[in-house]
């Protein structure tokens, strides 16, 4: 996934045009998840005085440390072997790059080291990943697979031709983080959407837009937030029909703390509240 994240051209340009317009002369920069440290060397090349790179793992490090000699870049970036969401930093920091982001924030660790290192930003810093919104869709999945219709957890690739899902409903934001701010990483929410097309719903697509320090906008690409698409049981909808889809989880804890439910939404209202009818669709 490091290489893959490395050759993905359109993250990593959009990540290294935000840093060398962010990072100022004299700078502090952290770059939490460092990887190949190619983000940490785009810090140090916008003027950055020092960058502390953050990697968890063991081999990763030891590569790290081999390709800051050879590129000479060593003293100028300092190599922290370690978790993340516990390190400690040795000063504060004027710039976070940190890119530990999956689609809806539903795995990897972006909130709760972020929550970290929050304390060790001065007044004002730059943020890289600064927001992120998240939008959900009920859809109808394309499930044929070698002849076999099989309900698996699906991302949409921008190389994969197949058409994995067609929307069924209107698309709905339901949730945006500021990563400038703590967050508590619960989501529970109740989202309404309107079916704008019939059809067999047995499905939701995740999907996210991410705004940079810079000012620009990031969408999926090929190793950042694809389209994520879930299986639920079928169910037929018509047009114009209101579902009410709630949706609950622990960011960055994984699918496994991942739970829906979907229910038909009337719009009669009895002594002012909306009259529900139960539709049962489990992930």
């Amino acid at each position: 996934m490091v290489f893959q994240c490395l050759i993905d051209k359109k993250r990593v340009s959009a990540l290294k045009k935000a840093i060398l317009k962010t990072v100022k002369p004299g700078d502090v920069v952290v770059d939490l998840g460092t990887g190949t440290g190619i983000m940490s060397t785009f810090a140090i090349d916008a003027g950055a005085k020092k960058v502390y790179a953050v990697e968890a793992d063991a081999g990763l490090c030891e590569t790290f440390e081999n390709n800051l000699k050879s590129n000479g870049y060593k003293g100028k970036i300092v190599l922290i072997e370690g978790d993340a969401t516990q390190i400690k930093l040795p000063e504060k920091v004027d710039v976070v790059i940190c890119e530990m982001v999956a689609t809806g924030l539903i795995d990897e660790s972006q909130v709760p080291v972020m929550n970290n290192v929050l304390q060790y930003c001065k007044p004002g810093a730059k943020i890289i990943i600064s927001r992120m919104q998240n939008f959900v869709e009920l859809v109808n999945i394309n499930d044929s697979f070698y002849g076999h219709e099989l309900q698996v957890i699906q991302y949409e690739y921008p190389w994969d031709r197949a058409i994995r899902s067609t929307p069924l409903s209107e698309k709905y934001m339901y949730a945006e983080i500021d990563f400038s701010k703590k967050n508590d990483g619960g989501v529970d929410v109740e989202v309404p959407l309107k079916i704008n097309k019939s059809g067999k719903l047995n499905g939701i697509r995740i999907t996210n837009k991410t705004f940079l320090a810079d000012g620009s906008i990031l969408g999926s690409t090929a190793a950042y937030c694809m389209p994520l698409v879930l299986p639920i049981d079928p169910v037929e909808v018509k047009k114009g029909e209101a579902l009410m889809l709630r949706l609950q989880y622990k960011m960055c804890g994984g699918m496994d703390h991942f739970h829906l439910s979907l229910r038909k939404h009337e719009t009669i209202m009895e002594r002012g509240m909306p009259i529900a009818k139960s539709l049962q669709a489990n992930i």
